[in-house]
């Protein structure tokens, strides 16, 4: 079972990335029909997109959602990237070992290109990395889970925390609306560590 790589649009028009079903995902599921009224997760994109006019997606989404957390893969050879910085998960979020074990092989194998991996799973991403070494080309991205509770300092071992802020929040922000593939900000190890985006609203309310 293949894995299938996704040309992104919009924000990230330029970049490829690595998809996964959030539909199928029981974290992203548990998150999304939280209680709790300021998790981002209530507000998701990927599952508002799947839901509606990205039903398209959803098949490769789920392929590699499979092919990623239930076998290990060791040739990466047929993927092509355009870009010299990639992202994993622009949807979809890591499901278990196996899943962050297959990202990181795909990692090393490319060498010249840097991956940004965005997680809300700590407890995948300690546990692996208590043993294995983080690739000098990845990017670990800590995905704050409540809006307008901005964290200033990434918990270990990410690189990076990203914050969402509503509209009211009126203090530093520095993820603006501009492309990533021009900002960089969030691939690159040398710029700050702290990012802080006003949400945004995705169709439906929860």
């Amino acid at each position: 079972m293949l894995i299938k790589k996704s040309k992104m649009s919009g924000k990230l028009l330029g970049l490829d990335a690595i998809n996964s079903n959030t539909l199928s995902n029981e974290f992203c599921q548990k998150e999304h029909k939280s209680p709790v009224k300021n998790k981002i997760c209530k507000e998701c994109y990927s599952v508002e997109m799947l839901e509606t006019f990205r039903t398209n997606c959803v098949e490769n989404f789920e392929n590699n959602s499979v092919a990623l957390s239930t076998m290990i893969h060791e040739d990466f050879s047929y993927l092509r990237f355009r870009n010299d910085i990639a992202r994993l998960h622009g949807h979809g979020e890591l499901i278990n070992q196996t899943h962050l074990h297959n990202f990181v092989s795909m990692v090393k194998h490319f060498p010249h290109i840097t991956f940004a991996l965005w997680s809300k799973r700590t407890d995948i991403i300690r546990k692996y990395f208590k043993t294995n070494e983080i690739p000098d080309n990845l990017i670990l991205v800590y995905s704050n889970p409540i809006i307008d509770k901005v964290m200033f300092k990434p918990p270990r071992p990410f690189h990076k925390v990203f914050n969402n802020v509503s509209a009211s929040y009126n203090k530093y922000v520095n993820c603006t609306g501009q492309k990533c593939n021009e900002c960089r900000l969030c691939y690159r190890f040398d710029t700050e560590n702290v990012i802080i985006e006003h949400k945004k609203q995705y169709g439906r309310k929860h």
